[in-house]
């Protein structure tokens, strides 16, 4: 049964990188044993860049053990997970990765339940965290993305939880082919699976905004 094997929690700070660029973020998140969730989160947890993160469709970032592994061995590194957060990760799970989770699918992890929301769309400061300039294409093109989730139920979710999942919804959008969807150069045999994508209900809005802009580029 998946597990939560890691998390991470943090607050907006002035964060240096190696490249000498000072920004306010809250990517390099701490280990902790339990977090309190919250509709907008956890207790100690913060966004940077609030146009882009956080919110109710964000609430928490989930990574995938095995994706974190196969991202950092791409990009030549040897970050650990049991670490400070690379990649912005609140959880760090066992089992489960793009692969195998979809949209709408709803996990309980002690008394807090969960829906998946989306993809994560990689930004620069990937890249700018994890000291390679590839980091941000290499999500992109590989769908190495994790994914966000929203809070259905509040309460505490501690290392070492199993991760029960109560339902699923959309069994044929998974995180990898939302993230293929959306990557890809839009062509005529993608727009069924384009339009079915966005007549999900529970699909974050702004990954349906992606998605649009892909149906109207098909021409």
């Amino acid at each position: 049964m998946a597990e939560v094997l890691a998390l991470k929690v943090g607050l907006v700070e002035n964060v240096t990188f190696t490249d000498g660029t000072t920004l306010e973020s809250a990517i390099r998140k701490q280990p902790v044993d339990k977090i309190t969730v919250h509709e907008l989160g956890a207790e100690g947890n913060d966004v940077g860049l609030k146009a882009h993160h956080g919110g109710v469709d964000k609430a928490l970032f989930f990574m995938a053990e095995k994706t974190f592994e196969k991202l950092t061995a791409l990009i030549g590194k040897d970050f650990d997970w049991k670490n400070t957060a690379i990649y912005g990760e609140n959880f760090i799970v066992s089992e489960l990765d793009e692969t195998n989770v979809c949209v709408g699918d709803r996990y309980q992890i002690g008394d807090v339940i969960l829906e998946v929301s989306q993809p994560r769309k990689p930004c620069e400061r990937l890249s700018l965290n994890s000291e390679c300039a590839e980091t941000q294409k290499i999500v992109r093109e590989q769908g190495l993305t994790g994914w966000y989730v929203r809070v259905v139920q509040t309460g505490v979710c501690k290392k070492g939880d199993k991760i029960h999942r109560l339902q699923r919804p959309y069994p044929d959008l998974n995180i990898m082919h939302l993230n293929q969807l959306a990557a890809q150069k839009p062509t005529e045999a993608m727009r069924a699976e384009l339009e079915k994508a966005l007549a999900c209900e529970v699909l974050a809005e702004a990954f349906k905004r992606t998605l649009r802009n892909q149906l109207g580029r098909i021409l």
